[in-house]
Parts: C-alpha cells; sequence; structure tokens
C-alpha cells in the first residue's frame, strides 16, 4: 500500500471515530480540597441539566451547595460557571461543556474542566458528565463518582 492510502486510510479512520477531548487543570496547589462552600452560577440555559448532576456531584465530594452569590465571600467559598454547549447528531446531544472553578474571594482561578465531543459515539448526556466529574475528581483527590453507575 503506498504512503498515500495509508496516510488517507489513517485520516478517514480518524474522520470516523470522532475527536474527542477531556482536560482539567488545577491551577491552585491546594485545589479544591481546600474549599467548603460553592455557588453554581446558572447558565442562561441548562437544556442537558448539567447544574443538578453538578450540584449533586459537589455535595457528594463534601461540598456545601448554596443558593446565591456571597455578599462577603470568606477564603473557602469558591464558585463555579457551568457552560455547555448542545450538538445535533440524528438528536440533541451534550457536545462541549466547560467548568470553571473561582476563589470567591480573590477571583482566582482553582480549577478548570473542559470536554468536548463530536457526535454521539460516547452517549448524549450521562457518559460525558461522568468523564467530566470523574477527571475533576481525579485531578483533586476524590474517588470517581458514583452519580451514573458503573
Amino acid at each position: 500500500m503506498s504512503s498515500r492510502r495509508i496516510f488517507l486510510a489513517i485520516g478517514l479512520a480518524a474522520a470516523l471515530s470522532g475527536c474527542t477531548t477531556l482536560q482539567t487543570q488545577t491551577l491552585q496547589p491546594e485545589g479544591l480540597r481546600a474549599y467548603k462552600r460553592v455557588y453554581v452560577e446558572q447558565p442562561q440555559e441548562d437544556e442537558f441539566l448539567v447544574v443538578p448532576a453538578l450540584t449533586h456531584e459537589l455535595n457528594d465530594m463534601g461540598f456545601e451547595v448554596v443558593g446565591k452569590p456571597f455578599n462577603d465571600p470568606l477564603d473557602s467559598d469558591l464558585v463555579a460557571k457551568v457552560n455547555g454547549v448542545g450538538g445535533w447528531d440524528m438528536t440533541r446531544y451534550l457536545q462541549s461543556l466547560q467548568l470553571q472553578f473561582l476563589a470567591a474571594k480573590s477571583g482566582r482561578v482553582v480549577t478548570t474542566s473542559s470536554f468536548y465531543s463530536k457526535g454521539l459515539w460516547q452517549g448524549v448526556r450521562d457518559a460525558r458528565l461522568k468523564a467530566v466529574f470523574n477527571d475533576l475528581r481525579a485531578k483533586n483527590g476524590y474517588p470517581p463518582s458514583k452519580q451514573f453507575g458503573q
């Protein structure tokens, strides 16, 4: 097989398999473990119900999730920002998700996590949220998520 055909075959296989990226960065040495309370900013739209799933996850990680922004934040308070984007592939699916955790008092970014996948090949919602939550948990020293089963 010529090198041109091999290159085309590899390119076709990559295109058909979909492209997924998952990345979590902890930008502060203490990570999320230095914090106790978190306020989750509500996105304008949450068609995939990411906020309730994130709230459940944060509670399971030991955080107190509060329902309103902090007036006078403590050093142990976080603000979580959620941005989910949907796509179409025969049906609606969660195409990308970005989570950003900021120290409420200083505004410093503590941890960020992002997921992107084009196409339905890794599930519509739950498998994607599980992947993001497990990566976030692993990089911050928490056990795997129990929210979506095995």
